[in-house]
Parts: structure tokens; C-alpha cells; sequence
């Protein structure tokens, strides 16, 4: 081979070589970014637009609808889901992942641009934006003190945010939870009454009085002054001398009509940081990185500002870490650099065991540091981060780049030891010998990895980093094997043998397995009908196991963190929902695992409430973060007129759901959609396995109806519009100018005074005047109507929707409840009504289809490549019959760990089939090399298997050995990896104790079958074509 041969006689060559992959890795993960997942570039584009004062009905019919109607037609949707909530909508659109998210998001404008002119006159414009999954807040920060919220809300946004925002990596800081300075103008109605002054003048006498306009700039021979006329209030209590108009030649300033105040936005959640057992009122600051960015060393020199940012603050004013997700990235990734270097030293170990040389064992482990090292620049380079999936990549390499290099060494060392050749010579023929197998087994792990690596879908995504991260530490890993490896072999393998007592029974051990090996496969080889009862006993047991496995998503993880919802009657106010989270927080502070959280009200309406809880870390608590969560259920089911749950922080952000189950029914009518989801909650709340059983759909809001005698408003001279915009005004309030100071703008409300605006009654008190400028009183022309309405309309895909959540408890699986879910909906839906589930039930039947189908093509894939090495179509069967027997293995060790079923022991089992080949293709590239020398068929299959048998073990064991920190399943995140590992642990267990009795038995029916005739026939007849074609060929070159 030409990099063995060129290595051994330019080793200085080879040195350099490898040495500047040395180089590059060590400068790529220096400059590599650090995250929990991948960076995923999910094409998804959001339409926000607020339509004040508005009904949910309303928004949903004339802005909602309109844009929907609008976006559809742009190309590469997926999913359209619109949320038409009170005076607000909103439209998040998925796009194919192939879409491009500039393009899909011009594209949006455009259709919006087309359909603005259809839009409500008073609303605002459509506010088109891209959503980065990526840039999700990283960390909270809680600021607290003895001071009005607004006060803490200004500091946290003026001060403190800028500091922020100057750390490297920082994409956005924003105040997430607070309540801002707002100009309250109270007005009194009998007052408005008795100087005939209607809503519509205080408004118009607001926004001409309260402006500055630019008035240009004056030239003079040497300056030039700017005009600026200053005609906006400074403070609060000036805008109370506002002359609003004159009776009777005297003015009527706004004060006397009414009072006019600072004070704070009231329809913005409250917020509240708890710790050590006190509560103090706050003000939020999110912290989001920028793609790509290093979001741990992000939040390290977010906590070293904060030092500096306390002694800025005013006394009695602090800052807190309400959540930092970076934690659990740090103590993550950390646990798998531990289990990284614990691998790679029981693989060395493992080396040493069989080897029982300190020089081959250091000339083998070199693969190692040298292969994981010169990967990180492949991941620099691809624009990759350190994160759960690359640093598992790598876990999993630690146990295959060794490979090569054992094969090389062991074979080097024998035609050493066993041969008697020198140490050039051994180097060079050992090399040739097994190069073709090195080479093989390569193509076989890029023929796996690739399929995983182009699987379609978010998961095919997800994964993509991983498999990247092992084939290109795999292809590295030979080529120090075909270059380093036997360079060093040839000038410091030595023959001393151990006298330790452990290597000298480990030899007679090898010695007395190598024999029966012999003596055995002799008789099988007589029997081999046995063997393929065994082979099929060993399948059938694989089948059983499987059946036996449950099957889910991933396993949660114990991330120390995780958010409470609450959800209270839709009559509640913002006061009373505060009320009941208060309860909900005093028993948070009883459970001895929570370290603090961070709660507030009005979180997506009046009547909700969340809670982000961060438990001690893992090492100081006996109880796992599942189990917390089920306490905290406990209590919240005991709560009267609350639905609650306590669930996982979905890694989308918190606003995203992250319940087990989650149904989305679909259909014409809101009435149905509401009948059928509260039969289905009741059916899933009566079935054992579930809790926190909710849906979105709220039907029940108290609405007031103001029903209008036209002919009366007419005779009055007064319109429609005119009444809507008067009690919208002075009972919903409306925002009418803009107040600054100290750099800020805050806005300047408008409404009637507090005690004027608190039943539906007080609608028929408003008065309005008429076309001749007489007040009119509005019951003359109105009357009320009590009832409900929604207050959230869901869509999904243009149709309305109900969407069901339950969280799975008591051991109860995915896999399980899909079904389960799915014939209770079939039970209760009429006609015209369908079902789908969104979520981790609807990742989970994808990532079957994508799993299944990176299956297949890697079998394919595997086939083809060693159809292609072997230059036969039969030899591959033999090989890749290690694969169906590592199901058994496989399956048997998840069911014992009590493992499922899920993403990463599927991607295990895919990935054995590369794993299991690789043991067929040693022992049937020697037996090919055996036969070619004259040996008999099966003389060749009893000696390839037992002199393979040493490196096949040796190969077999330090992979398993690698993986063993994963198996273990200890440390921070490991719940969810372990599974991958224990399928391929498992799997390979058996693959390589089967394999060495069943691919030689398969390899002589195989040899038999080609020398049947007909497919002796089928062979000439294409080596005559092929000869055939050849002379053609040259009877055409010839002159």
C-alpha cells in the first residue's frame, strides 16, 4: 500500500503530517463556540400585528384570516398556526427546511404588503420577523429592591441592559418581565357632563398640545441655529393645566375634568424572584446569544459583570441569576469530556491486556489524542459548536479510532513474533497484508454514518453534527493508522514479553480460546445446520426483546430546572390569578430541592400564570427533577378552578409547550371543537398515566355586548363608529401620544377613572355628543348584553383548532399513549373533525420513517461498498450477518438497563451495522488470503477465525470499553445518551460471539451456492461479456 510504504520510508514525512492535523484541531477547538444542541436552522417566520382594544372574534375575522389567506400562497410551507388573542395576533409559519429563511421571509412581506389596505384602519402595521431557535435566552436576570416596579423596570432597561449588551456574543438583551412608567389620564365623567366636553375633544386637545415639531434651522453670516419649539409637557402634573377647550369664555384645563398622573403599564405580567424563602417583586433582563456564539463563556462573563453592575445600582437594589441554561451545558459537556478520557483509557487498557506491551500499547493508543484532536478542526471548519451531539460523536469515536491501530500493530506484531521477520520487514508485509481490511472497514462506517447524516427532518438535523463528527474521526484514525502506526512499529516495536502474572493467564486464557476455537468450528463447520438454528434462535430472541421495549422520544433529562404553569377561569382577573400563584409560590418554598424560581403573572392572558424553577444542583438533592415535577402536580390538581402543570423548559424557549402529549383537533366550528376537547380531557384525565391535562382553547370569557338602535343614534346625529371609539376609549382606555424623559418614551393612556369603569352598567353612562354639539346620553340608543365569548382562537394549517396537552406519569410511555389518545379522540369526534399530534408525537413517528430509512440505506450502502472491496456478490451476505445477530444483544442490555426504545438507541442500532462488520471483514479477508495460498476451504475458515481471533476481540472490547463511561449513565445529561451506548454495547457483545460461528458457516453455504451451476453459469456468462467488450474494445484501437 502507498501510505504504509511512504510512511516507513519517510517517517519524518509522516510525522509532519499527522502533526498539522495536531495543529489545526487544537486551533478549531480554541475558537469553537459551546451550546446544548446543534444549531439548527429551522426556517420559521412570525406576522405580529395589534389590533387595539379588539375581540378575539374580531381579530381573528378581519386580520387573521385576511393574512393567512395571504402567506399561504408563498412557497415551501409546512405548518401555519395563528394564535387571535384580544387586541393581538399572531402568525407563525414553518417552512420546509430546505426553504431558505431570508427568502421565505421577503416573500411573506410581500404577500402582507398586497393585503394591508384590507386591514382594520386602526391597526397596526404587520410586523414581519425571522424566529431564531438558536438565540433563545440563555440566561434571566432577576433585579429587586425595595422600589416601585417601574423604578426597577427603568434601571434593569437603561442601565444595566447597555453594560449587557457589550459582551462578546451577546445578540439581544432585552427586559423580559416588568412594568414600564405610563401617563395615566383619568378622566370623570360627570365632569365631562357638565362641560358638554365629548372624548373625541380631550383626545384631539392632547395630541396638538403635547408635540414638538421640527421648525428647521436659521443661517446666519457665521452660525446656524436649529429651531426646535418646545411644546411638550415635562411632567406629569403639567399636562393637567392642558386648556382642553373654552365655555363660556373660560378655559376648561384637563385637571378639571379629571387628574392626570405617572404611574405604571398595568396590563404587562407581574413578576416576582424568590430565594432563600423571600419574595421580592422584580424586574426581568433576558440574555440571548448570537448564533453560533460560545453561550457558556457568554454567561461566565455575564456573571463576572455582575459584581460591577451592584455597585452601580441604588442602595437597596440588587441583581439575581433568575435561570441560566447554561449550567446544565456546562456540567454536561463537561461529563462527556470525563467520560471521553476515561474512555480512551479503558481502550488503552484494554490494549495493553491483549497485547501486554507498554510499546505497542502507546503505538496503538496514539490514535486516540491524534484522531479526536484533528477533528475538531473538521468541526471548525463546518461551522459547527461543542455541544451534546459532536462531544457524543467523539465519546463514540474513542472506541473505533483505536481500531485501526490495533489491527495494524497486532498484525505487525505477529508476522514479528510468530514469523520471525525483522522490524522492517514485519512493518511492510504486516501493513500490506491488512490494509485492504483497514481500508474496507473504513468505507463500511462512512457508508453508516452517512445515511445518518442526511436523514430528513429536524431530526436528520440534529443529528447531522454526530455523524459528521465520527466519520471524519474515523477517517482520520486511518490515516494514522496507515502512516504513523506502521512507521513507528518499524522502529520501536520490540518483542519483551511481561512477567506480570495477569498477562501470563490472560495468554494461556487466549491460548486455550484459540484451540477450542479450532476445535469447535471444526465440528460446526461438520454440523453447520446447527448453527443456523442457533443464528435464528438468536433473531427470534432479538424479535422477543423488541416487543418487550417500550418505546418513547428520548429519555428526560434532569436538567435542574423547569417551568410550572398555571391556568385559572377565564372571569379571573390579573389580581386574583396573582392571588392564587401567590399560593402556589408559598408551597414552592416547602420543597427542600428548589434552590429559587422566578414567577409572574399574566403570561399569554389575565387568567395564567408561570413559575421557572431551579432546583439545588444534582449532588445535593436525593430526589431526581421527575420526581419534584410530580410533587408540584400533586398539590396544583388539589387547587379549586386551577388546571396546572409542571413540565420540562422546552429547549424552543419558554412560550413553547413541552407536554408528552399534545392532540390537535381540527374543524369547522368553535362550539364542536370546545364540546369535543372537554370529552377528551375528561377521558384522558379518568385513564391512570396521566396528569396536567389542558388544552388552549378557552371558551367562557365574560364579554358585555353593547347592542346599538341605529335609528336613535341617527336621530341623534351620532354614528356607529363614534360610539365604538367613545367606550373603547374611556372604559378599554386607548393609548394617545407618547410622553419622554430621561431618553425614553412612555406611552400617555386615556380612560375613565377606576371606580367609573368596574361593571357593565357603566357602559350606559358615557355620553357623546351629537352632530349639533348637544351631549347625548348613550342608553338612549343602547342597550347591554351579557355573555361569553373566546378569549383565544387557535388555527392550524387555515382550519380552527383545539389542541389537547397531557404530561405522561407513572411509567407510562409515548409509544403508549399515541394510540391510547388517539382511540379516545376517535371515540368522541363527529364527522368532519380531524386529529394529528404536534410535538414530541409527532417527532417521534417521523423519526421512525427517518430512522427506518437511514437503516436501509446504510444496509445498502454497507452492501455495495463491500461488494465493491471483496469484488463478490456473495462474501457481503456472510459479512453483514453479524448484524441481525446483535439485535439480541442489543435489545436484551436496554431491557436490562430498563431502556426504551427512542431516538438515540435507534441511531445505536443503525450504527451497528458498520460496528458488526467490521468483525466479519477480518475474518473473511484473511480467509480469502488463506485460501489463495492453497488451503482448503474449511482449513482456511478454522485458522482465519482463530487467528483473528485476538484483534477481533481486541477491536470488539476496546469499543465496548470506550462506551462504558456512557453505559453507566453517571453524571449531568446522561439519562439521555445512555441509550445509544448501551445499544451498541449490547449489541456488539453478541454480534462478535456470534459472528465468529455463524459468518463462517454462512461464508461455506455462500462458496457452495457459487459453485452451483446455474450460478456458475451466470458468472461466465458476465465474464464472457466482459471479455467480449474488452476485445471489441481493442479491435477498435487497433490501426
Amino acid at each position: 500500500m502507498f501510505l504504509p510504504d511512504i510512511s516507513i520510508k519517510r517517517p519524518v514525512t509522516a510525522t509532519m503530517l499527522v502533526l498539522a492535523l495536531v495543529i489545526f484541531g487544537l486551533i478549531g477547538v480554541s475558537r469553537l463556540g459551546v451550546s446544548l444542541y446543534p444549531q439548527i436552522d429551522d426556517p420559521v417566520v412570525t406576522v405580529s400585528t395589534f389590533w387595539q382594544n379588539a375581540r378575539p372574534e374580531e381579530v381573528d375575522n378581519e386580520i387573521t384570516d385576511i393574512l393567512e389567506d395571504a402567506v399561504s400562497g408563498v412557497s415551501g410551507i409546512k405548518h401555519i398556526v395563528s394564535e387571535s388573542l384580544e387586541g393581538r395576533s399572531r402568525i407563525t409559519i414553518t417552512f420546509d427546511l430546505g426553504k431558505d429563511i431570508d427568502v421565505a421571509a421577503q416573500e411573506v412581506r410581500d404577500k402582507i404588503s398586497a393585503r394591508l389596505r384590507r386591514l382594520p384602519g386602526d391597526a397596526d402595521i404587520p410586523v414581519v420577523d425571522k424566529l431564531d431557535i438558536n438565540a433563545q435566552p440563555i440566561i434571566w436576570l432577576a433585579v429587586t429592591g425595595q422600589r416601585a416596579i417601574e423604578d426597577l423596570t427603568y434601571f434593569a432597561d437603561v442601565q444595566i441592559r447597555p453594560l449587557l449588551q457589550k459582551i462578546e456574543g451577546v445578540g439581544e438583551v432585552s427586559v423580559g418581565a416588568g412594568r414600564e412608567k405610563q401617563i395615566h389620564v383619568r378622566l370623570m365623567r360627570e365632569r365631562l357632563a357638565a362641560y358638554r366636553i365629548g372624548v373625541d375633544e380631550v383626545i384631539d386637545a392632547i395630541r396638538r398640545q403635547h408635540l414638538e415639531v421640527p421648525g428647521g434651522k436659521i443661517d446666519s453670516l457665521d452660525k446656524e441655529f436649529l429651531l426646535r419649539t418646545v411644546g411638550e409637557f415635562e411632567s406629569a402634573a403639567a399636562f393637567n393645566d392642558l386648556i382642553v377647550t373654552h365655555r363660556d369664555g373660560a378655559p376648561i384645563r384637563l385637571g378639571l375634568i379629571g387628574a392626570v398622573e405617572a404611574g405604571r403599564d398595568e396590563s404587562r405580567p407581574a413578576g416576582r424572584f424568590t430565594q432563600g424563602g423571600e419574595t421580592l417583586k422584580t424586574a426581568a433582563l433576558r440574555v440571548s446569544p448570537r448564533s453560533g456564539a460560545n453561550e457558556v463563556a457568554i454567561a461566565r462573563q455575564v456573571k463576572k459583570a455582575l459584581p460591577e453592575i451592584r455597585r452601580i445600582l441604588p442602595e437597596g437594589m440588587d441583581i439575581h441569576i433568575a435561570t441560566d441554561t447554561t449550567r446544565f451545558i456546562e456540567q454536561s459537556i463537561s461529563e462527556i469530556k470525563i467520560q471521553l478520557i476515561f474512555g480512551g483509557i479503558a481502550a488503552a487498557l484494554v490494549i495493553l491486556l491483549f497485547l501486554q506491551n507498554i510499546r505497542t500499547t502507546l503505538i496503538s493508543a496514539v490514535a486516540i489524542p491524534t484522531s479526536i484532536i484533528a477533528t475538531f478542526a473538521c468541526l471548525y471548519t463546518l461551522g459547527f459548536t461543542l455541544n451534546n451531539m459532536t462531544m457524543l460523536g467523539l465519546v463514540l469515536a474513542v472506541g473505533l479510532v483505536i481500531d485501526d491501530a490495533i489491527v495494524m500493530v497486532e498484525n505487525i506484531y505477529r508476522h514479528r513474533s510468530d514469523l520471525g521477520k525483522g522490524p522492517m520487514q514485519a512493518a511492510f508485509e504486516g501493513s500490506h497484508e491488512i490494509s485492504f481490511a483497514i481500508i474496507a472497514t473504513t468505507l463500511v462506517m462512512a457508508g453508516v454514518f452517512l445515511p445518518v447524516a442526511f436523514m430528513g427532518g429536524m431530526i436528520g438535523r440534529f443529528f447531522y453534527e454526530f455523524a459528521v463528527t465520527v466519520a471524519f474521526a474515523v477517517v482520520c484514525s486511518t490515516f494514522v493508522a496507515m502512516t504513523v502506526v506502521p512507521m513507528l512499529c518499524s522502529r520501536f516495536l520490540n518483542l519483551s514479553s511481561s512477567n506480570f502474572q495477569l498477562f501470563r493467564i490472560f495468554d494461556r486464557i487466549m491460548a486455550v480460546a484459540a484451540n477450542f476455537y479450532r476445535w469447535s468450528m471444526r465440528r460446526i463447520l461438520q454440523q453447520r445446520a446447527s448453527m443456523i438454528v442457533v443464528a435464528a434462535l438468536a433473531l427470534g430472541g432479538g424479535i422477543w426483546l423488541y416487543a418487550l421495549l417500550g418505546q418513547e422520544l428520548v429519555t428526560q433529562e434532569d436538567q435542574g430546572r423547569f417551568m410550572v404553569r398555571m391556568q385559572t377561569p377565564l372571569s379571573y382577573s390579573m389580581e386574583k390569578t396573582d392571588d392564587v400563584l401567590r399560593r402556589v409560590e408559598t408551597r414552592l418554598k416547602e420543597i427542600p430541592e428548589i434552590s429559587h424560581f422566578f414567577s409572574f403573572t399574566g403570561f399569554g392572558g389575565a387568567n395564567r400564570a408561570v413559575a421557572f424553577v431551579t432546583l439545588v444542583p444534582r449532588s445535593e438533592r436525593s430526589r431526581s427533577q421527575q420526581q419534584v415535577q410530580s410533587e408540584v402536580r400533586q398539590f396544583l390538581r388539589q387547587l379549586p378552578d386551577v388546571r396546572g402543570n409542571a413540565t420540562a423548559i422546552s429547549p424552543l424557549g419558554g412560550g413553547q409547550r413541552a407536554e408528552d402529549v399534545q392532540l390537535v383537533i381540527q374543524g369547522p366550528e368553535i362550539a364542536v371543537l370546545d364540546s369535543a376537547s372537554r370529552q377528551l380531557m375528561a377521558k384522558i384525565e379518568d385513564s391512570p398515566g396521566y396528569s396536567g391535562v389542558s388544552r388552549d382553547l378557552e371558551i367562557g370569557k365574560p364579554e358585555v355586548r353593547v347592542r346599538i338602535d341605529r335609528e336613535k343614534a341617527a336621530e341623534a346625529g351620532i354614528n356607529v363608529e363614534n360610539i365604538a371609539a367613545t367606550v373603547g376609549a374611556l372604559l378599554g382606555g386607548i393609548e394617545v401620544a407618547t410622553f419622554k424623559e430621561g431618553g425614553k418614551s412612555y406611552e400617555i393612556r386615556l380612560r375613565l377613572q377606576a371606580e367609573q369603569r368596574q361593571i357593565p352598567g357603566d357602559v350606559q353612562r358615557i355620553f357623546l355628543r351629537g352632530n349639533d354639539g348637544e351631549l347625548f346620553d348613550v342608553s338612549g340608543f343602547v342597550t347591554l348584553e351579557e355573555g361569553v365569548g373566546p378569549s383565544v382562537i387557535n388555527r392550524l394549517d387555515r382550519q380552527r383548532s383545539a389542541s389537547v396537552f397531557a404530561t405522561l406519569e407513572g411509567g407510562k410511555l409515548l409509544g403508549t399513549a399515541i394510540p391510547e389518545v388517539q382511540a379516545m379522540a376517535d371515540a368522541i369526534l363527529p364527522a368532519g373533525y380531524v386529529t394529528k399530534f404536534s410535538g414530541s408525537a409527532e417527532t417521534l413517528g417521523e423519526t421512525g420513517k427517518y430512522v427506518l430509512f437511514a437503516f436501509l440505506l446504510a444496509t445498502i450502502l454497507t452492501y455495495m461498498v463491500l461488494a465493491a472491496q471483496f469484488e463478490s456478490f456473495t462474501q457481503p451476505m456472510a459479512i453483514m450477518m453479524g448484524l441481525p445477530l446483535s439485535f439480541i444483544g442489543a435489545f436484551g442490555l436496554l431491557f436490562l438497563f430498563g431502556n426504551t426504545i427512542n431516538l438515540y438507541s435507534m441511531i445505536g442500532l443503525v450504527l451497528l451495522i458498520g460496528l458488526a462488520a467490521k468483525n466479519g471483514i477480518l475474518l473473511i479477508d484473511y480467509t480469502n488470503q488463506l485460501r489463495h495460498t492453497g488451503m482448503s476451504l474449511d482449513a482456511a475458515l478454522v485458522e482465519a477465525g482463530a487467528t483473528r481471533l485476538r484483534p477481533i476481540l481486541m477491536t470488539a472490547i476496546s469499543t465496548i470499553a470506550g462506551v462504558i463511561p456512557v453505559v453507566l449513565g453517571i453524571g449531568e445529561g446522561s439519562e439521555s445518551r445512555q441509550p445509544m451506548a448501551v445499544a451498541i454495547a449490547g449489541g456488539l457483545f453478541s454480534s462478535t460471539l456470534l459472528t465468529l460461528a455463524v459468518v463462517p458457516v454462512i461464508y461455506s453455504y455462500l462458496d457452495q451456492f457459487s459453485r452451483w451451476s446455474g450460478f456458475e453459469r451466470f458468472k461466465g456468462w458476465i465474464l464472457v461479456r466482459e471479455k467480449g467488450d474488452a476485445t471489441a474494445n481493442d479491435t477498435d484501437q487497433a490501426p
